[in-house]
């Protein structure tokens, strides 16, 4: 019986549950393939007129995407879960998005890569206190997909491109303020939550410490090159764009170089517009091996010593980067027809 993905329907609301809580509720082809056929099924249920969407245990909402089933995939030739995963990992989100009931995810603990992916594409997204959200995918030789490129479009400034380029982590207040979610909810009242309750259960939360950090955000990320931003951040004297250079020398130059495209071209476009293109960009990126060093030297033989190829920014070229937005030759396109 599969219990990765719980289903209930109680006073015609559909609850969704993630349910992988000692792997912070991470994504498998089949927890993607379940929701999405669930979320299909419900949306013809006349009887349903919502939908809830949480994870399991206090610790995570959903931490991502399995990673490590992916890195498993490549190095045992199994191209076919290298391409499904995304495939419908990119129409899940694009279903969540455009879902024709209310439909509202219910945030509590790490948020992140494929979880924010399913819980910020949401039209009503709810954070406890205890969520912490993150796009680290330059870190391990990746780039922020799942329609962030889209999403993030919503913080105020050049926040989006911040968030994208460092992976900087986001508390609630950090949420609330970059425009990622609706509703903040005290994680005790989460069990009783309903829809018609969002509106008595906010809780007002504090001043985001991100905030006081915009301006030079604003400045430094709104310049039109990862060198020039990191130039700008080397010639400020100041902790935050400290911390800023330390995330950014972490990444892979190649994964912060088309991150940085991608955001940029992406600006003012749709939901589908981004997801067809991060199919594009993932594709690429499975058949080539920066992001599985990443995830080796990181998580799996945790040396935290990738060797990027190519090693430096000065190395990673325009063309290199523009060869991630074309189309695969023999591959079709993301078909977001649902």
């Amino acid at each position: 019986m599969f219990t990765d993905v719980l289903f209930e329907v109680a006073d015609g609301v559909g609850k969704a549950t993630l349910n992988r809580p000692q792997q912070m509720n991470a994504l498998t082809l089949d927890m993607i393939r379940a929701l999405d056929d669930k979320l299909a099924e419900w949306a013809g249920d006349a009887s349903i007129r919502a939908v809830m969407i949480h994870g399991a245990g206090d610790k995570a909402f959903c931490a991502g995407g399995d990673i490590r089933a992916l890195y498993d995939a490549k190095k045992s030739g199994n191209g076919t879960l290298l391409s499904e995963f995304f495939w419908h990992e990119y129409r899940l989100d694009y279903r969540i998005a455009t879902y024709p009931k209310q439909l509202i995810a219910v945030m509590d603990g790490l948020t992140m890569g494929g979880g924010a992916g399913i819980g910020l594409n949401a039209p009503v997204r709810v954070a406890s206190e205890r969520v912490v959200f993150s796009m680290p995918e330059c870190a391990i030789g990746l780039y922020p997909d799942i329609g962030a490129a889209h999403f993030l479009q919503r913080c105020p400034g050049e926040l989006g491109m911040f968030l994208a380029l460092t992976g900087l982590r986001l508390r609630t207040a950090g949420l609330y303020y970059c425009n990622l979610v609706t509703h903040t909810v005290p994680s005790e009242r989460l069990g009783r939550l309903m829809p018609e309750s969002l509106s008595i259960d906010n809780m007002t939360t504090r001043t985001a410490d991100i905030s006081k950090l915009q301006p030079a955000i604003d400045v430094c990320f709104g310049l039109n090159s990862v060198d020039a931003i990191i130039t700008a951040l080397e010639n400020r004297n100041d902790p935050g764009s400290t911390d800023s250079l330390n995330l950014l020398r972490r990444s892979s130059p190649t994964s912060l170089k088309v991150t940085f495209e991608h955001m940029r071209r992406m600006r003012g476009k749709t939901l589908a517009d981004v997801l067809k293109q991060d199919w594009r960009i993932s594709r690429h990126m499975m058949a080539g091996s920066e992001f599985f060093e990443g995830v080796r030297a990181l998580l799996i033989e945790r040396d935290n010593e990738p060797k990027w190829n190519p090693p430096t920014r000065s190395e990673v070229s325009e063309a290199i980067v523009n060869r991630y937005f074309e189309k695969l030759p023999d591959e079709p396109d993301l078909d977001l027809k649902l």
